[in-house]
This record gives structure tokens, sequence and C-alpha cells, in this order.
């Protein structure tokens, strides 16, 4: 048996594709290409929990943020990594390219036994200078997060902890929680209402995020963390993330009960 269920590397991608990533309890989606690319499911004892979590970026010189869906894909391999307990394709790693740099973000699931209402997703973003001049690379990258844990939209607290503020803690009411804990530390963080972030990210001009840690809440909420790097040309860096969402089980009519709700924030 082999864990590579599927693998293609490839110089370009014209099309968008979604991929489905599961292990045990919890799956999710990642789109691959455009504007909004990024996780766009977290689904834990079937009750999706985000909306969209994507990378944006901006290189010195460049007038606006990016999401990297927008670079030209050059690799994709989807993998499984733990065949004896779940032979499901559990483990997806991209590769974009720019000019002189590569941006390569990884996703490992990790779900939890049937019915316990845990799940987590493992995240490694590794950032290359290909540069063949010897300069170096300016570089912010973005991470916007847009979850509505328990399949709800409008009912969610955040925030940023310090001191490092390297950790976003997102509940909903007392039973879910979903919270990230990132190194290296974050240069800048925000928290702040849907949408104000993701339209300041696609706005078409250089913005930062402006350090607001909160608590904000109850609403429909989100968060950003920032890193600036300089990594010297044949460098990397590496960002590494452990994303874990707790829902409660009330039972399956409960769960059930929530598709409303879910199916009105896929159409905002």
């Amino acid at each position: 048996m082999t864990t590579a269920l599927a693998l293609a590397c490839f110089a370009g991608a014209s099309n968008a594709a979604i991929t489905a990533l599961h292990d045990r309890n919890t799956s999710v989606n990642v789109n691959d290409s455009g504007t909004l690319a990024g996780m766009t499911d977290f689904v834990v004892d079937g009750v999706d929990n985000l909306f969209l979590q994507g990378f944006w970026f901006r290189t010195a010189g460049m007038n606006n943020e990016a999401n990297v869906g927008t670079l030209p894909l050059t690799g994709i391999s989807a993998i499984d990594t733990n065949p004896f307990i779940d032979a499901r394709v559990d483990t997806l790693a991209l590769q974009y390219s720019g000019a002189g740099f590569t941006i390569e973000p990884t996703w490992t699931v990790r779900g939890g036994a049937n019915g316990s209402g845990t799940g987590d997703v493992l995240e490694t973003i590794v950032i290359r200078n290909t540069s063949t001049s010897g300069a170096p690379l300016a570089i912010s990258f973005f991470q916007y997060s847009d979850f509505d844990l328990n399949g709800s939209v409008t009912d969610d607290s955040v925030e940023i902890l310090g001191p490092l503020f390297n950790t976003a803690r997102q509940t909903d009411g007392q039973a879910s929680l979903s919270e990230t804990v990132v190194t290296p530390q974050p240069t800048r963080w925000q928290v702040d209402s849907f949408p104000n972030m993701v339209n300041m990210l696609n706005d078409g001009v250089v913005d930062n995020l402006s350090n607001n840690a909160g608590p904000i809440g109850p609403g429909d909420l989100t968060w950003a963390f920032q890193w600036d790097f300089v990594i010297p040309a044949g460098g990397s860096v590496s960002i590494n993330k452990d994303k874990r969402v707790v829902v409660p089980t009330p039972g399956v009519m409960s769960l059930l009960a929530l598709a409303p709700l879910t199916l009105c924030r896929r159409r905002r």
C-alpha cells in the first residue's frame, strides 16, 4: 500500500480546483486558485465551522496585497499520511510561483473519533527566495480567517491573546472553540467584523493590520495575522500553525437545525 493516493506536479494551472481532505470525523475543502483561494470548509462531525481562511502577500514594489491564488500554481501533491487509521487523502501541498519567489502552503487534517466534536488542521507555509540576482526578498504575508463556529454566523467572539499575540481564540457560547498557535510571532494582527478585513486586503492599495487584539463580539467576526520578512537569496522562512475546532454534539437533529444558517452564509 502506498500513501501517495494522488500526486501531480506541473507548470501553471488555468482552472481553480477544490481538493477535499478527510481524516476520521473531520474534513476540509481547499480552493487552490482565484482572488478568494484558500480553505473554504472545516467540517467536524457534520458541522461546518469555516467560511474562508486564505493567504495574501505583498512584495516590495507592489502597490496592493494579492491572494496567493492569483499566482501561477506550479505544484500540487495530495496524499494520505496515516493509511492504517484512515485511508483517505488527508494532506495537501501546493506551490505558487512569483517573480523570484515561491509560496508553498501545506494542510494536514487530523480528526477525532466520530462524535467527539474535535478536529485539527496542521498548516505549514514555506516562502522561498528563488531570485538568481542575489537580491533579498522583502515580503509581507497575511493569513485571513473567517470562522463561523458551530455553523452559526452572528454569535461568535474573538480575540488575539497577548503577550506574544500569536494565538487567536474564537468562541461561540461555552461549547465551541477555535484556537490557532503560530510561529514565528506575527508582526501585526487584527480582529474585525466581516467584511472589513477581506475588503481591505482586496482594495488595491497597500494596507497593514491594525494591531486591534480585541476581544470583540458577539457578531460575524474575522481575524488575521501579518508577517513581514526579508529573506536572503536562496533562503526561506516557515510559518507553522495548529488549528483546532471543538463543537458541541447535542444530537443529529440540533445539528441539522443549523443548516439554514450555513446556507445563508454561503450566499453572502
